[in-house]
């Protein structure tokens, strides 16, 4: 059907809801105190028939798997446990829905690449990884600084700014059919740019990019008040130690001679919530690493800043790598390949 003939059946349809909704209110009014169970037959508003014509079969399919899609990575993405997970489910998702996607991030003059995905490092392409190593400067006018500028996304021709040939140069890959690329806000301020693209001339779904990113949006300005709520609500469970027996009693003068004093920096006991919170909020990742032995590898970035975070407090890595065999690789030290201890043997 044509859009005329969609526009007109729409109205048709929002008309006689209306005239339906006045005649039920009339009715009801005088009787709505006595008998309000009657509001349920409300609910026919919701109701009408979608004309076969107006989506065939393979349209029908279509968009229901691209339903299936949305709710799985809108799942993903508003549960991620950390920002690196949080980001890789939102490219991910976009990714089913262009043939390439990649999140540039604000940095000063520039914008870094940070996240790639559908780059295949075939005919021309970089790869997801080497992505990471890409960059343009602000002082370039491209279409990535005009979203950054106009907050605005921008979908159309891969040519609309005079310096837009440097993306694609530096992608490799060629020219692209055609492009979308949106601003990406924290906290209401654009800090960097989603790039999309279709090098095989099929449709870039722009809507179902948007509501990606608009989830991952507010997944990531909700993610530190999530974590904290987790931390206080779970954290304990992994912390917790038994009760200890009471001890006998020592006169104060002799508290120094008896016994050590009391630490409340203790790097041991530091290391122990440092790595349980790892595996709070990477639960999954974590069993799969145990199982696959590649733990560190899977979750490289999460203990470098873990093992940096710890260092802020004590140079004595023994308890921290004591930790991450006992607690994280549940004893197998062979989970763990790749990480080159500085201590503990």
């Amino acid at each position: 059907m044509k859009n005329e003939e969609i526009k007109n059946y729409v109205e048709k349809v929002i008309n006689e809801k209306i005239e339906f909704l006045l005649n039920r209110i009339d009715g009801f009014q005088s009787s709505v105190f006595k008998d309000i169970e009657k509001l349920k037959d409300m609910d026919e508003l919701a109701k009408f028939t979608l004309p076969a014509e107006f989506a065939g079969k393979d349209e029908e399919e279509e968009g229901a798997a691209d339903i299936k899609i949305l709710n799985e990575y809108v799942r993903t993405i508003s549960t991620a446990a950390n920002q690196l997970m949080l980001i890789g489910a939102i490219i991910e998702g976009i990714n089913r829905f262009c043939d390439r996607a990649a999140l540039f991030l604000l940095r000063d003059d520039k914008l870094v690449g940070w996240r790639g995905k559908g780059f295949s490092g075939e005919n021309g392409q970089i790869s997801d990884e080497e992505l990471k190593r890409i960059f343009f400067s602000l002082s370039a006018n491209t279409v990535l600084k005009s979203v950054i500028e106009t907050k605005k996304n921008y979908q159309g021709d891969p040519l609309s700014k005079p310096d837009d040939f440097l993306i694609y140069n530096r992608l490799g890959g060629g020219k692209p059919k055609r492009i979308f690329v949106l601003p990406f806000f924290v906290k209401g301020k654009p800090q960097a740019v989603i790039y999309t693209d279709s090098l095989s001339g099929a449709p870039i779904k722009g809507k179902s990019i948007e509501i990606l990113a608009t989830v991952g949006e507010l997944s990531l300005d909700l993610l530190p008040i999530r974590q904290k709520l987790l931390a206080k609500i779970k954290t304990q469970e992994f912390i917790e130690e038994p009760e200890a027996e009471p001890k006998p009693y020592v006169p104060a003068d002799e508290m120094e001679k008896t016994s050590a004093p009391v630490r409340d920096n203790d790097p041991e006991r530091y290391a122990r919530v440092i790595i349980n919170d790892i595996i709070l909020y990477n639960k999954k990742v974590v069993e799969d690493g145990i199982k696959n032995k590649n733990l560190y590898e899977v979750l490289k970035e999460t203990l470098l800043q873990a093992k940096e975070l710890y260092m802020r407090r004590s140079s004595d890595m023994r308890y921290f790598e004591e930790q991450m065999v006992k607690l994280l690789a549940k004893g197998d030290r062979s989970a763990l390949k790749g990480y080159k201890f500085e201590v503990f043997n």
